[in-house]
Parts: C-alpha cells; sequence; structure tokens
C-alpha cells in the first residue's frame, strides 16, 4: 500500500494478499475502512494494514480522500484510522498527489498559503507491513538531525498486545531540485558539476559519521560479508542464467577480499530520488525508512558505508543510461567530498553485487531492460578486474589483527 518516494522493493520480496490475513482491527476512514490484520504465525509478531471499500477492495482513490480526511482538524493525539496522530503540522495542508507500490502509499500535502501550491511541502508515509518497535525511519531521523536530513514532524502508532507499532510517518520535503532531474539536466548539457559533488560526498560522509557516533560499529570479518555476496549472486543466477557468464570472475572477486570491514548502522537506501538540492545550494537526504519489508534486527543491521556508496553509484549510472564515462567522473567527485578512492576492490564488490541484482530483477520482468548492465559488467570485465590486484586500499578495510 505504499508509493515510491524511497525507492523500489527488494528482490524476491511478496506481500500477502488480503485473503490470506487476519483481521485483528478496522477503523472507518471516507469511502471505506482502515484494516489492521497479522498472518496468524504464531511467532510472526509483525502486522499489516490495508485501506480497503465496503466490499473489501482496495480502496484506489483512498489516497485522496484520506489525505483530505487526515490533515483537517488533525491535532496530537487524535485518531487517524486505527491508529493514533503523535505530532504536530502546520494548518491548511491538503491533498496534493500520491504514489502506490504493493509495500507503501506516499501522500503528499502542500498548502494553498505556499508561494507554490502545487510544491508538496509534507509527505505522509503509510506501510503495508510494521514490525513492533522504533522504525529505523524514526531512530534516523531522530538522531541524524539538521539541515542534512528531511525533519520528521509527525508519526502514527497503533498498540496490540502491549507492543507499539510506528504505522507511518509525516516528514517536510525540501525546497530545491531533485538529485535525479539535476543529474540529468547535466547530462544533457555535458556537464559535471565537480563542486556539488563534492559537497555531496561531504554529507553523505557526515551521515555516515553520525552513525559511527550515535550506533554500535565494530570491525568484522570482510570473508563472512563476502560470502553473503556469494549466496546472493547464487540467488541472482538462478533467477537469471545468463549471469553465469560472469558468475566465475565476480566470485573470485569477491574471495580476493580479506581482512576487517569496518562496519555500523548504513542508510540503505541512497539514491538520487531520495536526494534533493536545496535553495541555498545544500544537500539534503530523505529515504530514512530503511528496509520496511524486514524485522527491526535485519533492517538495523550492521554494513560497510561503501554499500551506500554503491548503490548511490548504480542510481548514477541507470541516470547515464550506459553514459559511464559521465558516471565515473560524478562518483569521481563524490569520493573526493567523501575521503576515500575510487575505486577500491571492497567498493568494487558492493557495485558488482548491486549490478547482480539489477540484472536479475530486470530480466524477471517482462519489460525489463538487462542490457544495459551487461554493458557494465563486460566494460568492468575488460578495464577494472585486470587491475584488482593494484586498486587503492579502502579504509574501511584493513588486515585481520
Amino acid at each position: 500500500m505504499m508509493g515510491d518516494i524511497q525507492g523500489a522493493a527488494r528482490f524476491g520480496d511478496t506481500i500477502p494478499a488480503l485473503s490470506e490475513l487476519t483481521p485483528l482491527t478496522s477503523a472507518p476512514v471516507p469511502g471505506g475502512h482502515h484494516l489492521i490484520l497479522s498472518s496468524g504465525t504464531p511467532d510472526d509478531d509483525s502486522i499489516y494494514q490495508r485501506l480497503v471499500d465496503p466490499e473489501g477492495a482496495p480502496l484506489e482513490c483512498g489516497a485522496k480522500e484520506t489525505g483530505r480526511f487526515l490533515f483537517e482538524n488533525l491535532h496530537s493525539g487524535d485518531p487517524i484510522g486505527a491508529g493514533v496522530f503523535l505530532g504536530s503540522l502546520p494548518a491548511g495542508l491538503s491533498y496534493v498527489r500520491h504514489s502506490r507500490t504493493p509495500y507503501r502509499l506516499d501522500i503528499l500535502l502542500g498548502s494553498e498559503k505556499d508561494p507554490d501550491p502545487g510544491h508538496p511541502t509534507h509527505i505522509l508515509t503509510l506501510y503495508r507491513h510494521v514490525w513492533p518497535g522504533v522504525p529505523v525511519e524514526v531512530e534516523a531521523l531522530s538522531t541524524i538531525t539538521g539541515r542534512f536530513s528531511l525533519e520528521l514532524v509527525a508519526h502514527i502508532e497503533y498498540q496490540h498486545e502491549g507492543r507499539t507499532y510506528v504505522l507511518g510517518t509525516v516528514r517536510r520535503l525540501p525546497r530545491g531540485i531533485n538529485a535525479l532531474e539535476y543529474t540529468k539536466r547535466g547530462i544533457a548539457a555535458h556537464v559535471v558539476a565537480h563542486s556539488q559533488g563534492i559537497d555531496l560526498g561531504q554529507t553523505l560522509r557526515y551521515i555516515h559519521d553520525s552513525f559511527l557516533m550515535a550506533f554500535p560499529y565494530e570491525w568484522a570479518p570482510a570473508e563472512h560479508c563476502m560470502e553473503h555476496l556469494e549466496q546472493r549472486l547464487d540467488t541472482f543466477t538462478e533467477t537469471a542464467p545468463r549471469l553465469a557468464e560472469y558468475a566465475p570472475w565476480i566470485r573470485e572477486w569477491y574471495r580476493s577480499i580479506r581482512g576487517d570491514m569496518l562496519v555500523h548502522r548504513l542508510h540503505g537506501n541512497v539514491n538520487l530520488k531520495q536526494m534533493w538540492l536545496d535553495e541555498e545550494e545544500r544537500w539534503v537526504i530523505g529515504g530514512w525508512s530503511g528496509d520496511v519489508r524486514l524485522p527491526m534486527e535485519e533492517r538495523a543491521r550492521l554494513g560497510s558505508p561503501l554499500e551506500d556508496l554503491a548503490s548511490l553509484h548504480r542510481s548514477v549510472f541507470r541516470a547515464c543510461e550506459g553514459n559511464s564515462s559521465w558516471c565515473h567522473l560524478a562518483m569521481e567527485s563524490i569520493f573526493e567530498g567523501y575521503g576515500e578512492p575510487l575505486p577500491s576492490t571492497l567498493f568494487c564488490a558492493f557495485i558488482l553485487d548491486r549490478a547482480c541484482e539489477e540484472f536479475a530483477e530486470e530480466s524477471s520482468q517482462p519489460a525489463g531492460h538487462p542490457g544495459l548492465i551487461t554493458e557494465f559488467l563486460d566494460d568492468f570485465r575488460e578495464t577494472i578486474l585486470p587491475q584488482r590486484d593494484t586498486l587503492p586500499a579502502s579504509a574501511f578495510l584493513r588486515s585481520a589483527q
């Protein structure tokens, strides 16, 4: 039930049909009902939420009606469907538009008093699958405060059997140009804004350093992480057999990485759609929910900060539509600001993992386009693979102690 401000579904995920779930609570909303349901599995304490019409079908028009209903005369502590609204909002917000995926619904809101009435100023996100406890998004936005991130202004709670669930959040959106649009303009003009790339790298480093100070971290055996990447490679190859052509040397790349990796909390969803260059030309990073489709302990897992940078690289590469030279120049400036060499063997491992995941996703879709990814893998094999043993070392990988 949720739109795509924060990214596509994780490869291989599924969401149960309404008929497969057990109802827990029902509350009226305009045009239908807000349902809270469970899987009925004894050891599963997660819940699901749905908006349905009186006949139980998905409430297709529910976003607009619910958006109008939710933000008229709403105050902290008021009921909001089956949940309770906690926080505060400016007066005069109204529905602008919404987007929906199987996993989330994003309702964009704006104000008629705004100089640009059509510009969304806030976003309400409702999650389809929810686990008890404080979500990654709420925890992160409560920790990473200031101009670098979206402001969390409210959230929606639901209580069940002594457990607290956060059904959704409201964040203030930045004013400015989205990074995807900004990037496409640069590509069309054949211009790489070096200074903006450096600023973006510095912003991402600030966020990672903030995580390093606020949450647990450790130096972990790199072999364990690389074994996980090999397992993912096996899964991707089963889905997309053509990857078997690349799998041997990718596997060998993973196995070449030895030592200890610095791992800490990740953003987990870094991509151009989640970034804005605001009116003061400062970067703002969104998409803080992490993977809402995994239990809390898995969403908040430790990982290499280079995983976030690898996700950003893939996002830039897709925006470039194969213009590898522009992509490389853009990433060079980002890494310069971040303070890491480009490329390192460790960073390349995560790049290869993300590329294989994309290939499997594109290959599984009737209208998918895996050809762009095979071009990337072919180019990597020809130009980067021969240099593997001479690439600079990452500060996030050290010899085993």
